[in-house]
Parts: C-alpha cells; structure tokens; sequence
C-alpha cells in the first residue's frame, strides 16, 4: 500500500511538472502578432529556405534587437577611447529610451530577442540535415542514415 502511494504521488508530481513547464514558455506579448517564420522553425515539415527567407524579410521591416553576444563581441574589437565614448552616447540614448521603451513596447523587444537567438540556434541544429531543396530530414530519417552508416561500418571491421 505504502509503495502505490508514493507512485501514485510520484505520477501526479509528473504530470503536474510537465502542464506547469508550458506556463514558463515564452508567447507573443498582448497585442503583438507573432512573426511567421516563428512558427516555421516549429514545424517539421518546413522548408529550410523558405523559412530563412521568411526570417530576413521580417528584418527588412522591422529593426532586430541587438542581442548581448553581438554587443560584447563589437566592444572588444574597439580601442578604449573609443569604447568609452561610444559608451557615453549609449548612456544618453538609453536614457531616453528609457522612458520610451517600457511596458509593451519592451516586452516586445526582449520578445523578439528572444526569438530571433531560438531561430539562429535552430538554424545551427538543422544547418547539416538540410538537403539541396530545402527539405530538412526528419529523426527517423536521420536515424535510418546513422543505422546505415554502422552497418557499413561493421562490415568493413569485419573484413579487417
């Protein structure tokens, strides 16, 4: 009886864990419709292509965030002088964003942020599964090649 009841609370634990893992993913804030090529990179059967193509459009009309990487990586390339005076300049510019962007307007930024490092990293994770029209092979597809390419591996330590 005693172990039934800790699986039963262990089941409960995990399905409570797993519905409460959805509230922490990040959506399109109030007002804001999200872009498509969002949605893209979510789906499975998308076009590689298509999707870059879609993401670089959106950019042409909307001004991207800079993300931290881009920022720390421009500053280290800079002399000092230079730094500090460019760091003096963003101190004011930011001041007076400061009132401008808040509430929604900032959401959307960090929004968008946020979104635009998934695409780059997702660019990066299917980049090598992409074949020349823009299909992007699927795990099983995937897999079927590693099982293939072992197989022939196999064999060849077998002749040896």
């Amino acid at each position: 009886m005693n172990m039934t009841n800790m699986k039963l609370k262990l089941a409960l634990f995990a399905t409570l864990a797993m519905m409460s893992s959805g509230l922490f993913a990040q959506q399109a804030p109030a007002g804001m419709e999200t872009p498509k090529w969002v949605f893209m990179m979510e789906d499975p059967n998308v076009n590689f292509f298509d999707a870059i193509k879609e993401y670089k459009d959106y950019w042409k009309t909307h001004t991207k965030p800079v993300s931290e990487s881009e920022l720390f990586e421009k500053e280290n390339k800079r002399p000092k002088e230079e730094r500090q005076a460019e760091a003096e300049r963003e101190q004011e510019r930011l001041q007076k964003l400061g009132k401008e962007l808040s509430g929604a307007a900032l959401e959307q930024t960090e929004y968008l942020k946020y979104q635009s490092k998934r695409f780059d990293k997702w660019v990066i994770e299917v980049k090598p599964w992409v074949q020349e029209n823009g299909h992007i092979l699927s795990y099983e597809e995937r897999r079927a090649i590693w099982e293939q390419e072992e197989t022939e591996k196999r064999k060849q330590n077998e002749k040896k």
